[in-house]
C-alpha cells in the first residue's frame, strides 16, 4: 500500500464505497475527469490510487470542498475505459477508510488523507453469531425481494467460509443494503464492528419485513378481484384468439391462392411455398413469424410478370420532346436514335445512358418524355447521399426491420416490371463502411447480368432486364467500372437566347396558368424577360428563371386584386426593380477604351460564358512575377507560361533584357472573391504582359480564349459557344479563337456568328497582330 499523504480526490453524487469492495463508477464531471487525470503510479506496486467520498448533497453539480464528507475510500484503479463525450468508466478496489484533511478544489480536488483503522475484535464468537445471523437475513431479503442477484448471495458466502476476517464481510453486506446514501455514510465512519454489524441486522430485519407488508397487500389486492370480472376478462380474451385464429386461416388460405395465380418464376415459387409451409406451422404470435409474414407479403407484392403494353413510335416520341424541351437538338437526336432501337429489337443490349449537365437544364424532364414516348411508367430513385450498399441490394430478412433496396422498392410502386426508371444524381453516390453503392449498381446496369438480379432480402433471382435504366449526373466524375456501362450524353447550359425562347413559350404560360392569371391580365415583354436573364439569374438551367418569372406574377396579380381599376398590367425593364428589387447580378462588358496592360478573355463557368477582365502593373523588383484574383494552380501555371514565353521573345518586341529584369510584374485578375481556373487564358495573359512591356494599348473591342505553350502555340479549348455567346451581349467585335476550335463554329447559332468577326489563330504572333492597337514585333 503506497504512503504518500496526499492524492486527487473524486466526489460521488450516489455511491458510498466500503473498503474490500470492488465498484465500478461513470465518471463525468469536468473535475472528477481532472482528478483521474492527476492520478500517479506507485512506486511501490505500480498501481494507481485515487480517494473518493460522498457528497452532501446529490444534485450539486460543482460541491465545494465544505460539501464534502471527510470519511472517504483509498481506492485502487483497477481499469480506466474512455467513454464517448469525454467520459470515463473506472473500476476500483476500496483499500482503506482515511481521514481527510486541507481539502483544495480549483481544477480538481486534492486532499491529504489518515487511515482509519477499525476496533479490535476481542468477542469473537459473539461477533461471528452476528455475522451468520446478518449474512442468513440478507439471504433471505435477497431471495425473497429478487433485488440481489445470486452471484453476490454466492459470493458473500464464500466469503463468511472462507475467511475469519468479519470486518470484509461486514463491508460487503454493507454495501448492498437497501437504505439511504447518508446511513451508509455514517456506517462507513462508524469504528466499531459490533455497531456496524448491528446496524446492519436492524436494517435489514426492516427491509425484509417492508418487502412482506407488501407482498402481502398486493395479494390481498388480487384476491379482491371478483370472480365474475376475471370470468368475463377471460372469455372476451378467448373470443379475441379465436378470431385471431380464423383471421390467420383466412390469411394464409389468401396467401396460397396468390402463390398459385401470380407468375412468379420457379425459383421464387420453390421459396414462397417454403416460407408459407414454415409459417403454418409457427406461433402466430411469435416475433419469428411476423418476419415471415412480411417476406411472403414483400415477394407477392413485386410485379412478377407484369408488363405494360410498350408500343414505342419515334415520330410521336419526337413531338413529346420537341414540346417539352426547346433547343437541345443533338441530346434529342440521340435520344431518337436510342429509342428506333428499341423499336427494331425487344431488348436492347447496348449502353445504359447518362445525361450528365448542370442543374436545371432538363435532364430529369427528358427522361419523363422518353417514358411518355414509349408508352412506360416513370419512376425515379434519388441517389444522392446514398452510402449503404443494402440500400441498392436490400437488407438480409435476419436483420429486425429489413426491407428490399430502392430498386425492387421502386417496382413494387409502379406494379409494373418494365418502367423507365431514372437513376437521379449518380455521381453523388459516396462509400463507407457499410459497402459501396456504386459497386452494387453494377449489376443492376450490366445487360448480361441484371435478368439475374439478386437482391438481398428476396434472396431469390428477379429479372430487371426489361427495366429501362437512365442516369443522371452534374458531373462526369464517375467510377470507372460504372462509367464504362453507360454511355454519357452531355447537356450543356443554356445560352441566352434559349432561355428567352424557353422563357416567352414555356415558363410564362406555366406560370400564368399555375397562378389563375386570366387572359390580357399580365404581360411581359421580351425585354423585360432578357434583362431578367441577364441581371437576376446567373445559372446554366431556368430553374431561378422560372422562380423570377412566378415573383413577377404575383406582385403584379397582387396590384390587379388590391386596386380594382387596374385591369391589365405590361411588365416591361423598368418594372424589374420595383417588384424585384436591386439587380442581383451583372455580365462583363467591353472596356470603354483601348488600355495598356488591360486585355478581355472569355471564360466558361458552370452557369455559362462570362467576359474576363486581365489587368497587369509593372513596379521595380526583380524580374518576379506575382498573380492575384483566387486564381487556381492551372491558371497560375498558364501566367508563369505566358510569362516564360514573353522572356524568350522580349528580343522580338524591341525589348532589351535590363527592360524587364528589374521589375516585377503583378497580374489581377477581377473580382477577388471569384475563384477562376483553368488553361484558356494564356492568350489574354500574354497579351496582356505584352501590352504593358512594350506600351501598346489593347483593342477594347477585342476578346480572346486559347491555350499557349512555351514556343507560342495556340491550343484548343472548351465552352466556345457560351463564351461567343458572352462576347456577342457584352459588345465585343472581334473574337480571337484557337484553329482547332473552328470545327465548332458549327454548332455556333447563325445570330451569334453574324453579330461577331471570328478569327482563328493558331500562333501568338497572329493574337499579337489582332489585338494590339500597333505592332510590337520588331524583325
Amino acid at each position: 500500500m503506497m504512503h504518500k499523504k496526499s492524492l486527487p480526490l473524486m466526489a460521488l453524487r450516489d455511491m458510498v464505497v466500503f473498503p474490500g469492495v470492488i465498484a465500478p463508477i461513470f465518471v463525468g464531471r469536468p473535475k472528477s475527469l481532472q482528478a483521474l487525470s492527476h492520478t500517479t503510479i506507485s512506486e511501490e506496486d505500480n498501481s494507481k490510487y485515487i480517494l473518493v467520498t460522498l457528497q452532501k448533497k446529490f444534485d450539486q453539480e460543482n460541491p465545494s470542498t465544505h460539501e464534502l464528507y471527510n470519511t472517504a475510500i483509498l481506492a485502487k484503479i483497477i481499469q480506466i475505459v474512455k467513454l464517448p463525450n469525454n467520459t470515463a468508466k473506472i473500476l476500483i478496489e476500496a483499500v482503506a477508510r482515511v481521514k481527510l484533511s486541507n481539502i483544495k478544489g480549483d481544477e480538481a480536488f486534492e486532499a491529504n488523507y489518515e487511515i482509519i483503522p477499525d476496533e479490535e475484535i476481542f468477542d469473537v464468537n459473539n461477533m461471528r453469531s452476528l455475522v451468520d445471523n446478518a449474512v442468513q437475513l440478507f439471504s433471505k431479503y435477497a431471495i425473497n425481494d429478487k433485488k440481489v442477484n445470486a452471484e453476490i448471495i454466492e459470493t458473500i458466502n464464500k466469503a463468511i467460509s472462507n475467511s475469519t476476517n468479519f470486518i470484509d464481510i461486514i463491508n460487503i453486506l454493507a454495501s448492498h443494503l437497501i437504505t439511504s446514501l447518508e446511513a451508509k455514510q455514517h456506517l462507513l465512519e462508524e469504528t466499531s464492528p459490533f455497531k456496524r454489524i448491528t446496524t446492519v441486522i436492524s436494517t435489514l430485519t426492516s427491509n425484509i419485513v417492508n418487502s412482506e407488508t407488501e407482498q402481502a397487500l398486493q395479494q390481498r389486492v388480487r384476491k379482491q378481484i371478483e370472480k365474475t370480472q376475471r370470468d368475463y376478462y377471460l372469455h372476451e380474451q378467448m373470443k379475441a384468439i379465436q378470431k385471431e385464429l380464423d383471421e390467420d386461416k383466412s390469411e394464409l388460405a389468401d396467401i396460397e391462392k396468390k402463390i398459385k395465380s401470380l407468375k412468379l418464376s420457379k425459383e421464387a415459387k420453390e421459396k414462397a411455398e417454403a416460407e408459407l409451409k414454415k409459417l403454418r406451422t409457427m406461433n402466430q404470435m411469435s416475433a419469428e413469424s411476423g418476419v415471415t409474414r412480411n417476406y411472403l407479403e414483400t415477394l407477392l407484392s413485386l410485379p412478377w410478370g407484369k408488363y405494360d403494353n410498350s408500343k414505342i413510335d419515334i415520330n410521336q416520341a419526337e413531338k413529346i420532346l420537341n414540346r417539352d424541351h426547346f433547343g437541345l437538338e443533338k441530346v434529342k437526336e440521340r435520344i431518337i436514335e436510342y429509342l428506333a432501337v428499341l423499336q427494331r429489337s425487344s431488348k436492347i443490349r447496348g449502353p445504359i445512358l447518362c445525361l450528365i449537365g448542370p442543374p436545371g437544364v432538363g435532364k430529369t424532364s427528358l427522361v419523363k418524355s422518353i417514358a411518355e414516348g414509349m408508352g412506360r411508367k416513370y419512376t425515379k430513385l434519388a441517389l444522392g447521399g446514398v452510402r449503404d450498399e443494402a440500400e441498392i441490394r436490400g437488407h438480409r430478412k435476419t436483420y429486425l426491420g429489413s426491407m428490399p433496396g430502392k430498386i425492387l422498392g421502386q417496382l413494387k410502386k409502379v406494379k409494373t416490371s418494365n418502367p423507365v426508371m431514372l437513376l437521379d444524381e449518380i455521381d453523388k453516390m459516396s462509400s463507407d463502411f457499410r459497402g459501396d453503392p456504386a459497386s452494387a449498381l453494377l449489376e443492376v446496369l450490366d445487360p448480361e447480368q441484371n435478368s439475374h438480379f439478386v437482391d438481398h432480402y428476396l434472396e431469390v433471382e428477379y429479372d430487371l432486364s426489361n427495366v429501362i435504366f437512365i442516369a443522371t449526373a452534374n458531373s462526369h466524375d464517375l467510377p470507372r467500372a460504372l462509367s464504362d456501362r453507360m454511355e454519357k450524353i452531355y447537356i450543356s447550359g443554356y445560352v441566352e437566347e434559349t432561355k428567352l425562347q424557353i422563357a416567352r413559350n414555356y415558363l410564362v404560360p406555366k406560370q400564368f396558368k399555375m397562378h389563375k392569371i386570366k387572359k390580357d391580365e399580365i404581360t411581359i415583354s421580351e425585354m423585360a424577360l432578357l434583362d431578367l436573364i441577364r441581371y437576376y439569374t446567373k445559372e446554366s438551367g431556368v430553374r431561378a428563371l422560372e422562380r423570377e418569372i412566378g415573383a413577377l406574377t404575383r406582385k403584379a396579380l397582387k396590384q390587379i386584386l388590391a386596386d380594382k381599376s387596374v385591369k391589365h398590367i405590361a411588365i416591361d425593364s423598368n418594372h424589374l426593380e420595383e417588384f424585384l428589387g436591386a439587380k442581383k447580378y451583372n455580365f462583363g462588358l467591353a472596356e470603354k477604351e483601348d488600355q495598356i496592360g488591360s486585355t478581355t478573355g472569355l471564360a466558361y463557368t458552370e452557369v455559362g460564358g462570362e467576359l474576363l477582365t486581365i489587368e497587369a502593373l509593372a513596379f521595380p523588383g526583380k524580374g518576379e512575377i506575382k498573380t492575384t484574383g483566387k486564381l487556381g494552380d492551372v491558371m497560375k501555371e498558364s501566367a508563369m507560361a505566358a510569362y516564360s514565353c514573353f522572356r524568350s521573345r522580349a528580343t522580338n518586341f524591341g525589348l532589351k533584357y535590363d527592360n524587364y529584369k528589374d521589375f516585377d510584374i503583378h497580374i489581377h485578375v477581377p473580382a477577388g472573391a471569384i475563384p477562376k481556373d483553368g488553361p484558356s487564358a494564356g492568350c489574354a495573359l500574354f497579351t496582356t504582359i505584352v501590352s504593358l512591356m512594350t506600351k501598346i494599348p489593347v483593342h477594347r473591342t477585342v476578346a480572346m480564349t486559347g491555350e499557349i505553350t512555351l514556343r507560342g502555340n495556340v491550343l484548343p479549348i472548351g465552352g466556345l459557344k457560351e463564351k461567343l455567346l458572352a462576347a456577342s451581349r457584352g459588345g465585343i467585335k472581334t473574337v480571337l479563337i484557337p484553329e482547332e476550335n473552328v470545327k465548332d463554329l458549327q454548332d455556333i447559332p447563325p445570330n451569334i456568328k453574324e453579330s461577331l468577326e471570328i478569327i482563328s489563330v493558331s500562333n501568338i504572333d497572329q493574337v499579337l497582330k489582332h489585338a494590339l492597337v500597333g505592332t510590337p514585333i520588331n524583325k
